[in-house]
């Protein structure tokens, strides 16, 4: 095919392509709503979890006013206590465990924050949550406890320690 016959060839389609355009709904469309600015909405608790993941109390407290779910979980089932938990943001736990986060709500694979923080090895978040009725003994979808999944000595003395002063019995429990 000659140069001269490709080039023919594209100017024909791209006409077919105009033509099908202003023939569609879209083209159709009446022009005020062409014009119209579109914006994009998004839902109290996805709004709820950036504003936790970004430490905006104010924020976090206002959506909670209007109805908000303090146990919003995003798609993996991570609430916005595991989040904080993950991020080493103490000072997010505490103010969400104030407000009434459940410490442990599970997400989609079984992991409660406690799960999260042993495996990040996070001490003081994981002394919080014990303090505050974290279950020591919750297992995962995998049958695992949080001290199965520490990631430190200290971390497993810290649970052992709480397992033992609780007389689980963490055969039973898995």
């Amino acid at each position: 095919m000659s140069l001269e016959t490709r080039s023919n060839s594209a100017l024909m389609k791209r006409a077919e392509q105009l033509k099908r355009w202003q023939d569609s709904e879209t083209f159709r469309e009446p022009s005020d709503l062409k014009r119209k600015k579109r914006r994009i909405g998004f839902s109290d608790g996805c709004m709820f979890l950036a504003a936790c993941a970004s430490g905006d109390k104010e924020e976090v407290k206002n959506l909670i006013s209007r109805g908000t779910d303090i146990d919003t979980a995003n798609v993996d089932g991570l609430t916005a206590l595991h989040q904080a938990c993950i991020d080493d943001n103490l000072e997010m736990v505490e103010f969400l465990v104030a407000l009434g986060s459940d410490v442990n709500r599970g997400d989609n694979e079984g992991w409660t924050p406690l799960h999260a923080t042993a495996s990040c090895g996070f001490l003081s978040i994981a002394k919080f949550l014990l303090e505050h009725k974290a279950d020591v003994a919750a297992v995962n979808n995998d049958g695992e406890l949080a001290i199965d999944i520490s990631e430190s000595d200290e971390m497993e003395d810290l649970l052992q320690k709480e397992i033992d002063s609780r007389n689980i019995n963490c055969e039973e429990a898995r």
